[in-house]
């Protein structure tokens, strides 16, 4: 603090009062800068470093929330992706049911005349040859008795409930069941079937409908387009529904041992068991459809728990950076009751000694009216 050795006693306090109000007004201005009132060890050594141990550990779990938002993230996404699969997958299985009310259809080789004898028509087939058709659980026996003719044994195949039998001039035998359920052909007498160009295998599979044919087409078109949904799912660098999924470890606080581990499961049609089926030829018969639904089902049940160990590892997460961000701000709060400055207070200390300022320089003006050089050097900037 200056000295003024060259005037009065009272002058002396005055002049050093107006030196403190300056200064005072400095701190409060400085104050009211930062928004701190205790701004370094010197201003409150206590408060200094309790407050700054509080910013840390703010600053810490703020970062950790950053981490734990982008988990929620991919999560989150992953939810949505397993969401696209469930519904590819109910419309694969609405593909195969519309397939399974199809009527199956069977064609021998071709028929030159439909009303000649069989016995003298085809090579091979001799009088009370036969052969068996099941359907529905239920076998006939089929019998090319003498003289009998395409016609003829069409009719017999026409008795038969739910089947239908069709003959005529170049064109084969067409059997066709319209409940859509299986027909299998089983030789009983020698070969009619096969000499009949029926049976073209002896497991049951038969050439299945045009309509059955393009649902098996559509079933893998959309069967296909789980990988790409799959491929689109990865966040933030992992993708936890991949034939390779990822795995994520999480930290929830600033304690080493707050973490959580978010593991993949794989969710590729391949791992979840739905096999392509237009190769295979899988909806030729109610069977393979039947088995392809069942996959479908079992699919869906696996999917189904995937989401929602997702959604609830979503939900912890969610919940946890609220806590995070809730526990942040008490902790800034906390520093800032420790250390921060009541900007009211200090705007009404700075208007209070500003006006004290003030008066102190009238009241040296007014005894140090010639000597307008010095109360010059006085007034404030």
């Amino acid at each position: 603090m200056a000295d003024f050795p060259i005037v009065s006693g009272s002058l002396r306090t005055t002049l050093i009062g107006l030196q403190q109000a300056r200064q005072l007004i400095e701190i409060s201005s400085k104050r009211i800068a930062t928004g701190l009132r205790v701004s370094s060890p010197f201003e409150g050594v206590g408060a200094y470093f309790d407050a700054s141990a509080l910013n840390s550990r703010a600053g810490r779990l703020l970062t950790i929330k950053d981490e734990i938002i982008s988990g929620a993230i991919a999560t989150a996404g992953t939810v949505a992706a397993l969401d696209e699969i469930i519904t590819l997958v109910n419309s694969l299985k609405s593909e195969a049911n519309s397939a399974l009310g199809v009527s199956t259809t069977i064609t021998s080789n071709t028929v030159t005349t439909e009303a000649a004898d069989i016995t003298d028509t085809i090579a091979g087939a001799d009088d009370d040859d036969a052969f068996t058709i099941t359907h529905d659980g239920t076998t006939t026996t089929i019998t090319n008795t003498a003289g009998s003719t395409f016609t003829s044994l069409a009719a017999q195949i026409n008795a038969i409930s739910d089947l239908t039998a069709t003959v005529s001039d170049g064109a084969g035998i067409v059997i066709t069941a319209v409940d859509g359920k299986d027909i299998t052909i089983t030789e009983s007498v020698n070969t009619l079937a096969a000499d009949l160009g029926i049976a073209s295998s002896t497991n049951g599979t038969f050439v299945s409908s045009a309509i059955r044919e393009v649902a098996e087409s559509d079933f893998d078109d959309v069967r296909s387009q789980i990988a790409t949904v799959i491929g689109g799912a990865t966040f933030l660098g992992t993708n936890f529904i991949s034939s390779s999924p990822g795995t994520l470890i999480v930290q929830l606080a600033d304690s080493v041992t707050s973490k959580i581990t978010l593991t993949g499961v794989s969710s590729s049609a391949a791992s979840l068991g739905i096999t392509a089926v237009d190769s295979a030829g899988s909806f030729a018969t109610n069977a393979g459809i039947d088995t392809t639904i069942a996959e479908l089902d079992a699919a869906l049940i696996t999917l189904e728990a995937t989401k929602g160990s997702f959604e609830t590892k979503d939900l912890i997460l969610d919940s946890r950076a609220d806590f995070v961000q809730t526990l942040a701000d008490l902790l800034g709060a906390g520093a800032d009751k420790l250390t921060g400055a009541d900007l009211q207070e200090e705007a009404a200390t700075v208007l209070a000694l500003q006006t004290r300022h003030d008066l102190a320089v009238v009241q040296i003006q007014s005894v140090f009216e010639s000597q307008q050089t010095l109360t010059d050097l006085l007034k404030l900037n």
